[in-house]
């Protein structure tokens, strides 16, 4: 007679991309200094970069922590510049998104268009061109990727001045921008309170499929 043994269910631990995509990186880094002109360990560096800088969490980081991200954005586009546009577009596909002039925003389009001005199969050659040309990226990764670097430069400048770039910015437009802050009361009910002590209630918005009914 067969008996069934239930076993016991083991969880498996959560993926740390963040260690593999810094992991790869650093692999691409080493065999390149064995290959220094094979396209495939630069495409390599390129992708695990990207994607690790991608994810990175800054909050609390450290000074130095933040300047290395800086060094490893550094890197990337160094790397970049041993490309073309067309063979970047191998490592991160433009998104199929093309309503961008509908909305003054960037698309597929636009982004081929930034690429094409430069010359699909041209070099990228300069840091500068490379920056430029990935700001122009319509792709969630790269996109990702420049807010979080944009991001560890801000915190930089408040480290500096006491002050964010955004802060800066409208500072220097002469614009000011009042502080507020969020508050929860026992009942679930949020609020936010500004500088000059009004508070106003933070309303949620309704799912479209939901309907008020009267």
């Amino acid at each position: 007679m067969l008996k069934l043994i239930e076993g016991t269910k083991k969880e498996r631990p959560p993926v740390d991309y963040k260690i593999i995509y810094l992991n790869g990186m650093v692999r691409g880094i080493k065999a390149k200094q064995l290959a220094p002109d094979d396209k495939t360990i630069t495409k390599r560096i390129i992708f695990y970069t990207v994607k690790f800088l991608s994810i990175i969490n800054i909050k609390g980081m450290s000074r130095e922590n933040l300047e290395g991200i800086l060094v490893f954005d550094q890197m990337l586009l160094n790397t970049i510049c041993e490309l073309t546009p067309a063979e970047l577009l191998t490592i991160f596909p433009v998104t199929k998104s093309y309503d961008g002039a509908k909305y003054e925003c960037k698309d597929y389009f636009s982004t081929m268009e930034a690429l094409q001005i430069h010359g699909l199969n041209e070099p990228i050659r300069s840091p500068e061109t490379a920056s430029s040309l990935l700001w122009a990226y319509m792709n969630p990764t790269v996109m990702m990727y420049q807010v979080h670097c944009m991001s560890v430069v801000s915190e930089i400048h408040t480290m500096d001045t006491g002050k964010g770039l955004m802060e800066q910015f409208f500072e220097d437009q002469g614009v000011k921008v009042g502080t507020f802050r969020k508050y929860e009361t026992d009942d679930g009910q949020t609020f936010m309170i500004g500088e000059d002590g009004q508070s106003f209630p933070v309303k949620k918005p309704v799912p479209r499929h939901l309907k008020l009914v009267n």
